[in-house]
């Protein structure tokens, strides 16, 4: 071993020290593993003392050069001293390769330097030559900008995933380990220079940051991921979880962190943490309002649901939208303009046709409050029904400024379009008597002259009923007729409208009475209310003009004055043709045959002999 050294070392005497002893290891090298089969020194003993190799070792190496040197068509000569210098004079061009060394392997260039920070090529495989040039194994590479893998072999990897432990974990936003896919040529994707780009791998979209770690959670457009509790509301993308990273397309429910989640979503929803929908496009994007729109309106699978700015989906009742309609107009009273619909948070579709729930804060705080529920509908652009009466499958219903549907007896100011400007429910026998009752309290029947009374049933009905009803408000009973068709339909009969519509037949022979409160010559209403005769009375007298009635006392100077009086019973029938009935004061009254009231008395036969119109009486 000395000599070799000293040999090695003349020759290259005018090498740095440093450089010759890595040079003297390639000759030993060289040595080894080509020239060891043609030696035949006589006591090669001393060349394996020299190589510090056992006598075993040393045979077997002389079979591995043997079998190299058969495949040479060269033979080497048996070294001497001169053979020597030869070699190491020209032994880099022998040396070029790859060569194992201290149990690692490395790779010597053609001038018999060692590579470092390059990719070499053994058979069908990559491997990278760190800066030490060993081969790296198990180790992310980064080469003029691209990223690399190469696995426990050394091999480049190529078209797959790898997971990596995150060196970068600072906080709970980070994953404890990271993931990178190498394409075929065994770069890494990484992120584009403008925007957030998305791969294609195995069906599945993925999208990478700027150094070829997969972004995962929510995402921005500029390949990267929003993090912290706000993350949601800015970020264009979602990712998924660490482990999975796919685009998101369609509906995703996901877990938010959400300080304004009371203000969004009304006070039964105050919890922070929350869990919203939201739905992604095709691209990835997720739907969201924009231009200063509230609202973001998408048809899915044929229905319609909203979303707002952060583009979480819209759930019951939702404010800001625009209606366009004609039935919404313009005015301060229209509340229900802009809210609609959009059923429970799981569901989310937009109500379409009828619906029952309780309203909003925003449109009744007094029922919301108390919980009570109303019936709307929904029309086909999500707008509601509201101050107006509206054909529905036949039927007609009213609805008022905040979109409920009416039930009950209602008083209405309904327009020639049949928009209502002014309603309140008759729900209190005083309601119903200063409306439907002339001359009550001091009212006068002018005072509703532009009103009209409806009713729409109780409860879930809610359609407008017709002809003769019995309505029960505050306990009691009431009799009602309201006009079958034409174009008061609805209405109840004895109000400015209806009365102008309708002629009560004959009086007398020759004098129609027009614009009277009698119908169909068998009762006398009042905006749709029977005239009935106190229950103590017995009959009361009815102006047909006025619609009031007519204590008895005055009766006969009514009569007198030219009034059209007729008497009624206490179920409000029409008394024709009675010659001495008999009130609760012990009065009779005498009408005609169209019931008439001809005149009253405390003596019955004075009544009787009061003449019928047209008729003399004699003189007693």
């Amino acid at each position: 071993m000395v000599f070799l050294k000293e040999m090695y070392y003349t020759h290259k005497r005018d090498e740095e020290v440093t450089s010759s002893e890595q040079n003297y290891k390639k000759f030993l090298l060289y040595l080894d593993k080509k020239s060891i089969a043609n030696f035949r020194l006589r006591k090669y003993n001393d060349l394996v003392v020299q190589l510090r190799i056992s006598n075993k070792e040393f045979q077997k190496r002389k079979k591995e050069s043997a079998f190299i040197m058969r495949k040479q068509t060269k033979l080497v000569a048996v070294l001497s001293a001169s053979a020597l210098l030869a070699l190491g004079a020209s032994m880099t061009s022998y040396a070029a390769g790859w060569t194992e060394e201290n149990g690692t392997w490395v790779y010597y260039d053609n001038d018999g330097y060692q590579v470092t920070d390059e990719w070499r090529r053994s058979g069908n495989y990559w491997f990278w030559l760190n800066d030490d040039g060993e081969m790296a194994t198990n180790q992310l590479v980064e080469d003029d900008d691209d990223y690399y893998y190469v696995d426990s072999n050394g091999a480049m990897v190529t078209n797959r995933w790898i997971q990596l432990e995150n060196e970068d974990m600072d906080d709970d936003d980070d994953s404890e380990y990271v993931w990178y896919y190498f394409q075929n040529n065994g770069k890494a994707y990484k992120a584009g220079t403008n925007s957030t780009s998305f791969k294609t791998i195995n069906g599945k979209k993925y999208a990478f940051d700027d150094e070829g770690q997969m972004l995962w959670g929510w995402v921005n457009e500029d390949s990267s991921r929003e993090t912290g509790d706000d993350a949601w509301m800015n970020a264009t993308y979602y990712c998924g979880t660490p482990d999975d990273g796919a685009m998101v397309t369609g509906w995703a429910k996901i877990h938010v962190v959400d300080e304004n989640a009371e203000e969004r979503n009304g006070s039964d929803y105050d919890d922070e943490d929350q869990d919203y929908w939201f739905y992604f496009k095709s691209n990835g994007k997720k739907v969201v309002a924009e231009n200063g729109d509230a609202y973001e309106t998408k048809t899915i699978n044929g229905n319609k649901y909203a979303f707002d700015e952060q583009g979480v989906m819209q759930f019951e009742w939702n404010d800001g939208f625009v209606s366009t309609d004609s039935d919404i107009s313009s005015d301060s009273t229209a509340t229900a303009a802009d809210w609609q619909y959009y059923n429970n948070r799981e569901a989310g579709n937009r109500a379409k046709g009828w619906f029952k729930v309780v309203p909003s804060e925003g449109l009744n705080a007094d029922d919301y409050d108390d919980g009570s529920s109303h019936w709307y509908y929904s029309k086909n652009d999500g707008t509601l029904y509201a101050h107006v009466i509206k054909s529905i499958n036949g039927k007609k219903y009213a609805f008022n400024d905040e979109g409920e549907m009416l039930d009950g007896l209602w008083a209405l100011k309904v327009e020639d379009d049949n928009t209502i400007s002014d309603y309140f429910e008759l729900d209190s026998e005083d309601d119903l008597k200063t409306v439907c009752q002339a001359g009550y309290d001091g009212t006068s029947v002018d005072e509703y002259a532009a009103w009209d009374v409806y009713y729409f049933g109780d409860g879930d009905d809610g359609a407008m009923k017709l002809s003769n009803q019995n309505v029960e408000v505050d306990g009691d009973v009431y009799s009602f007729f309201f006009m079958k068709d034409g174009a008061n339909k609805g209405k109840g009969f004895g109000s400015n409208a209806t009365k102008e519509s309708y002629r009560w037949s004959e009086l007398s022979e020759n004098a129609p009475v027009e614009n009277s409160y009698v119908y169909d010559d068998k009762a006398v209403y009042v905006h749709g209310l029977k005239v009935e005769a106190d229950s103590d009375l017995r009959y009361e007298a009815v102006d047909i003009e006025t619609g009031e009635k007519v204590a008895r006392r005055d009766v006969n100077a009514e009569l007198e004055n030219g009034a059209k009086l007729i008497l009624v019973n206490t179920s409000g029938s029409i008394m024709k043709n009675k010659s001495a009935v008999k009130d609760g004061d012990e009065y009779y009254y005498k009408t005609n045959k169209y019931g008439y009231i001809l005149g009253v008395d405390a003596d019955k036969d004075v009544v009787r002999d009061i003449p019928d119109e047209g008729e003399t009486v004699e003189a007693n």
